[in-house]
């Protein structure tokens, strides 16, 4: 059983809400004015969620909100309504710490969903570290992750040139750096050299002539160097350097094709070793969002969002996982991370009744054209029809979002469904 403190000066909105909280399981307790929330609040009660209207007629609830997050009642969720659509309240109430902001009059079932959220990020409990947080940044317990520890550990304990390969994002640095932190070197320094497609064969000799004997060298990019350029980096290898070189090297999603010349990759491969992406190693994701959120302001995860994080396919690997996780922490009403504070393509798992990729099979430019309308309707149902906020949702301008929705034929219904389309 959760309890709702509900504060509004108008009688009839306590007992509107009363009644439809408690017809799906909530008790409440309700406040006329500050002093009588005060007061609720200072008595044995125990509340799992607070629903604060900022007019009241002896001050406004935001002074209560800001009194809540710096007293024993700061982990309480706070839900600010107001009958006045006010951006600026609005960014107020966000900035000091409300779970949610509602505008009167409530819809009934977002409300009810609100507070159901609420009382949910109140109840969860605080995510776990990994168990080995401290040792290492690699992070991972799946059987492709193990098959990673191996081969470092072999590569750590050898003097044999290293090429490790994967998909951007998916942690070949790291992989790197942990090669030459358990290996007999650790001592010496690793000189890292990151080369790109301009970097050409006098360039590169002079950033490899760069390295100390003694240590090891991490060459990242040599994919991505001109045929004439990984030329030159083969002979330098043949002159036998004194130093340990460990080369990372981008694939292309999904492709096993490492982009290097003959010469340069019998030299390179010596001891390979491949970063799985992190579709390959979903069970890995939990640890991964454990760790993504230390230094964070949020201190949970909802299972909804957990399991919307689990089914994701990861494009852009655990650099992306990471971004996202981070972002939906800022975004978060509170300390839980909830599936609201995801972007709107993760937000919402594909229906059982149609394939998960509707897109393949489809010509380019209409594969494209569905996925964007598909995206502009998901984003505008999450923002209520708030075209303001369905822009944010999809990280672009509002002229832009206004453009979108013109080309493809969306009405000026609140609904956000294409018309005509």
């Amino acid at each position: 059983m959760s309890t709702v403190l509900i504060v509004d000066d108008e009688k009839g909105i306590r007992l509107g809400l009363a009644t439809a909280l408690a017809r799906v399981g909530h008790t409440t307790v309700a406040a006329a004015s500050l002093a009588e929330a005060r007061t609720r609040l200072d008595e044995p009660n125990t509340f799992d969620c607070a629903l604060v209207d900022i007019r009241l007629k002896d001050g406004s609830g935001l002074e209560l909100l800001r009194e809540l997050r710096t007293g024993k009642h700061r982990d309480l969720p706070v839900i600010v309504a107001t009958a006045y659509d006010d951006g600026e309240r609005t960014i107020e109430a966000m900035r000091d710490g409300a779970f949610d902001y509602l505008t009167k009059p409530f819809d009934l079932q977002r409300l009810v969903a609100t507070v159901a959220r609420a009382v949910k990020q109140r109840r969860a409990p605080p995510a776990a570290a990994p168990a080995h947080a401290e040792s290492t940044p690699l992070v991972g317990r799946s059987a492709a992750m193990h098959a990673v520890w191996k081969l470092i550990g072999r590569a750590a304990g050898s003097q044999a040139p290293v090429l490790v390969k994967g998909e951007p994002g998916a942690g070949k640095e790291l992989v790197a750096r942990a090669i030459h932190e358990y290996s007999s070197r650790a001592s010496e320094p690793l000189v890292v050299v990151r080369v790109d497609p301009s970097t050409d064969a006098a360039e590169l000799r002079g950033l490899l002539a760069g390295a100390r004997a003694g240590g090891t060298l991490l060459v990242d990019g040599a994919g991505d160097l001109a045929p004439a350029a990984q030329g030159a980096f083969a002979a330098w290898l043949a002159e036998s350097p004194p130093v340990r070189v460990v080369t990372l090297v981008r694939l292309a999603s999904g492709s096993p094709e490492v982009p290097l010349i003959a010469e340069l990759y019998y030299q390179l491969a010596v001891l390979e070793i491949a970063v799985p992406p992190l579709r390959e190693r979903r069970s890995d994701v939990p640890l991964l969002v454990s760790r993504a959120i230390v230094g964070t302001r949020a201190r949970a995860i909802s299972e909804e969002a957990m399991a919307a994080l689990v089914r994701h396919d990861w494009p852009g690997n655990v650099r992306e996982l990471f971004l996202v996780v981070r972002r939906a922490a800022e975004m978060c009403h509170g300390e839980v991370i909830d599936e609201g504070a995801l972007p709107p393509e993760l937000a919402t798992p594909a229906s059982p009744t149609e394939p998960m990729n509707r897109y393949l099979g489809l010509p380019l430019r209409e594969a494209v054209a569905r996925l964007e309308r598909d995206l502009l309707a998901s984003a505008l149902q999450r923002a209520d029809g708030n075209r303001t906020l369905a822009a944010k949702l999809l990280g672009i301008p509002r002229p832009q979002l206004y453009a979108k929705l013109e080309e493809h034929g969306f009405s000026e219904k609140r609904s956000g469904t294409p018309s005509g389309k």
